[in-house]
């Protein structure tokens, strides 16, 4: 298996990912983002379920960026999902929500996620963010093994 960082991007929005990515390509972060698009999805993709049983296509990232607010399953159920599992309730969960709203941010810690982020409204703020991201969560933070 490769060495290079992988992360799960779960968010429904397609102009917040593609912002994410530029970010990350501006910063010249050698990482594979994967995407998914709500709840449903990251838990299919995370179990290697349906159109994520390939593996070698779709691995295990070393953390998951995940919106809260997304369809048919939201970031709160995920986050539930995610500490029962055995084999993943270790997986890194940062939060990248636009809801800065107190209850958000309580309840997510309250269900297991290890950092909660309110999303930037430009590139220049997405690119500030990766480079925190990247230096805390790829450089100084030592991942447990999922």
């Amino acid at each position: 298996m490769s060495d290079r960082k992988r992360i799960l991007v779960a968010d429904d929005s397609a102009e917040d990912f593609a912002l994410l990515k530029r970010a990350f390509q501006e910063c010249a972060v050698d990482l594979d983002l994967f995407s998914v698009r709500d709840g449903e999805e990251t838990i299919n993709y995370l179990s290697g379920d349906d159109q994520f049983r390939d593996r070698a296509a779709h691995p295990l990232p070393q953390f998951i960026l995940l919106d809260l607010k997304m369809p048919r399953m939201d970031g709160f159920d995920v986050l539930v999902w995610l500490h029962k599992q055995p084999r993943l309730k270790r997986l890194p969960v940062l939060v990248l929500s636009s809801s800065d709203q107190e209850m958000d941010v309580n309840r997510a810690y309250e269900l297991g996620a290890n950092s909660y982020i309110v999303k930037p409204y430009s590139l220049e703020g997405y690119v500030s963010m990766v480079e925190k991201l990247h230096a805390f969560w790829m450089e100084v933070s030592r991942c447990p093994n999922c």
